[in-house]
């Protein structure tokens, strides 16, 4: 149910009010998932009787145990009489599991199936193999895949009677859904603290250095989320995102940290990982990263990278060959933005989840949250119609197939067995998924964190924590368990977006009090928390209500695009804290990254040859040349304010 309001003249925004129920559950098992399982469940029978079949037949014990290697991992050599053999092979095949999970190698968990299954017939002996042992290898696959689906009925069951106590309190919540703005003045630009720049400093400090080098950087693995690519995309979003909140009349050296993130995306040790997943997760040679199907965890993350910057900054990721992934110096890919998102819109649109693979197989929640924004963006800035095309069908997924029926987000599902676990249920899984459903699906994502603050998240006085758990005490980013930070800085981020100021503040108040802070050069992290623990935490400082849905739903209003702008200054002796147009003046608050400075500031987009009026600078006017360009001295030894109109 929605009901439209007029606008607030008090904000000069329309806001659109809804109540949000969780929809009821289609079955005990969703249409899309419930058909992908009856077919691997198919394929699985069709092996379990032709590996009984050498049993039937009464061939000799190789077979026999080979076939039976082929009913259950390890199968064979339980029933040869090598029960410690066959316990091995079981560890090693839930092993080869975890791989599959962690690089996408499909090929890997058959490997070993079939590698026990061959052990077992070239250790069977001479001795025929008892038909009881037959009996009990036969049936223990059914009987754990009945009793696995007996206990998903009763937490079915359960979750379906939570859903119906949650829908009698959410029928008397209403969210609210903000439009775009009338005016460049009535979206909120704040001033920076000094510790809001010191963060800064520490996401600008690793942009800015050469586009070779990834000095201060986490280097483990390229699959999974400590991956440099993972690292770029949180440092970009965060830069961009302080571009908007406070300073989105200043370019400089805040567009150069997010395009070099972006360009960085390009080079072969951040892309690469692509060829070897496509070849052992796809079976195919083809190394493209974007021509390619699935991907989402490059084309999504890249792409909404490129549509902030074009946003605040300029085109030059649009134009032809504008994204250019190089392998070696004779083979490249040249793609675009548009390409991008191409892409993923044809992966979208080609799934029968809509829903489409991060990776080879597994489907992420949280991954095509990006690639949705990718398309939100791409749709404002080109024209394009791609959200249009695809949104309720992406919205029933979300809604059915990748939604618990007590309102928890499905993190994740294996898009050949359809199968999914609670760990990727968690409040962390549900804070990142709601903050990035919000420009694209906002009352999905409203309802989620009301969920979640409503039954998950614990407010003491002017502190917050989170349930006790292995998945809310886990940093992706270097896959260390310890304390709840990675969930914090997640509830700044998705709070701060809901508009929910209280409990961002508190959580970004416990962050400040328990963690230790590590300073270099000026630049503040945590020191006991992954790079991209910190890279996410500026994108959560910086982030107000609405803050991403404006910027990538609506877009900078045209007296930002177009007004008198700082177009550089000296990083770090000049740090920006606010800078805004009304589309006549320039308002810049700086401050010293150092000791006092003489420095000149570069203003452009003035008027060819007008005058202005200048202060809190050396001169009192400043003309602008042919081109709207003009310097502006300024002495800068604390906190000044300048207007140029």
């Amino acid at each position: 149910m929605t009901t439209e309001i007029a606008p607030q003249p008090d904000q000069g925004r329309t806001v659109r009010h809804a109540t949000v129920l969780l929809p009821q559950p289609r079955g005990v098992v969703p249409p899309v998932t419930a058909r992908r399982m009856r077919r691997a469940l198919l394929g699985y029978a069709a092996a379990w009787l032709l590996g009984l079949l050498p049993a039937l037949l009464g061939a000799g014990p190789a077979f026999v145990a080979l076939g039976l290697g082929v009913v259950l991992p390890g199968g064979g050599l339980l029933a040869t009489g090598h029960p410690l053999w066959a316990l091995a092979a079981a560890v090693v095949f839930v092993l080869s599991l975890a791989v599959w999970w962690f690089a996408a190698p499909v090929v890997l968990p058959p490997l070993v199936w079939l590698a026990a299954a061959v052990v077992s017939a070239c250790t069977a002996g001479a001795q025929p193999v008892p038909m009881w042992r037959v009996a009990v290898v036969a049936a223990m696959a059914p009987v754990l895949l009945v009793a696995a689906h007996l206990v998903h009925r009763v937490r079915h069951a359960a979750q379906v009677r939570t859903g119906r106590a949650l829908n009698a309190r959410l029928a008397g919540v209403q969210f609210a859904v903000t439009g775009p703005p009338a005016l460049a003045t009535d979206l909120p630009v704040a001033e920076s603290s000094p510790e809001d720049l010191a963060r800064l400093r520490y996401a600008l400090d690793l942009a800015l250095q050469p586009l070779e080098e990834f000095d201060g950087f986490t280097h483990l693995d390229q699959y999974r989320e400590a991956a440099l690519r993972y690292q770029l995309n949180a440092l970009s979003y965060g830069v961009a995102m302080s571009q908007f909140t406070r300073t989105p009349a200043f370019t400089g050296y805040l567009a150069e940290a997010q395009a070099n993130a972006i360009t960085k995306m390009l080079q072969r040790r951040v892309w690469g990982y692509w060829a070897r997943e496509n070849a052992w997760g796809n079976l195919s040679p083809r190394r493209d990263p974007v021509a390619n199907r699935e991907n989402i965890m490059l084309t999504g993350f890249h792409g909404l990278m490129v549509g902030m910057f074009e946003t605040l900054n300029d085109d030059r990721f649009s134009r032809t060959g504008g994204l250019t992934y190089r392998w070696s110096d004779t083979e490249a890919y040249a793609h675009d933005f548009g390409a991008l998102a191409a892409s993923i819109h044809r992966n979208m649109a080609g799934s029968d989840y809509t829903l489409f693979p991060c990776e080879p197989n597994w489907v992420y929640s949280i991954c095509n949250t990006y690639g949705l924004n990718t398309l939100v963006s791409h749709d404002r800035l080109h024209g394009t119609g791609y959200v249009p095309d695809i949104i309720g069908r992406l919205r029933d997924a979300y809604e059915t197939e990748f939604l618990r029926p007590d309102g928890r987000i499905i993190g994740i599902r294996a898009g050949h067995l359809g199968l999914s676990w609670n760990f990727w249920a968690s409040p962390s899984i549900q804070l990142n998924t709601a903050y990035w459903l919000h420009a694209g699906l906002p009352e999905i994502a409203q309802r989620t964190w009301w969920l979640l603050r409503e039954n998950q998240l614990t407010l003491d006085g002017a502190r917050l924590a989170l349930p006790f758990s292995s998945s809310n005490r886990l940093d992706p980013g270097d896959y260390t368990l310890g304390r709840d930070t990675f969930g914090l800085v997640a509830v700044t981020m998705a709070a701060r977006e809901i508009g929910d100021e209280e409990y961002a503040a508190a959580a970004q108040a416990t962050l400040d009090e328990r963690e230790p802070v590590a300073s270099a050069d000026g630049a503040h992290r945590y020191a006991e928390a992954s790079g991209l623990a910190n890279l996410y935490g500026v994108l959560g400082r910086f982030g107000r209500s609405s803050g991403m849905r404006d910027l990538l739903t609506h877009g900078a209003p045209e007296a930002w695009r177009t007004g008198p702008h700082l177009a550089g200054a000296a990083y770090p002796d000049v740090l920006v804290a606010r800078a805004v147009t009304d589309g006549r003046a320039l308002d810049l608050t700086l401050l010293p990254g150092g000791g006092p400075v003489r420095t000149a500031l570069a203003l452009d987009r003035l008027t060819p040859h007008r005058t202005y009026t200048t202060s809190g600078a050396l001169a009192d006017t400043v003309t602008a040349d042919a081109d709207g360009h003009a310097l502006v001295e300024v002495d800068l030894g604390g906190r000044l304010e300048i207007r140029v109109h």
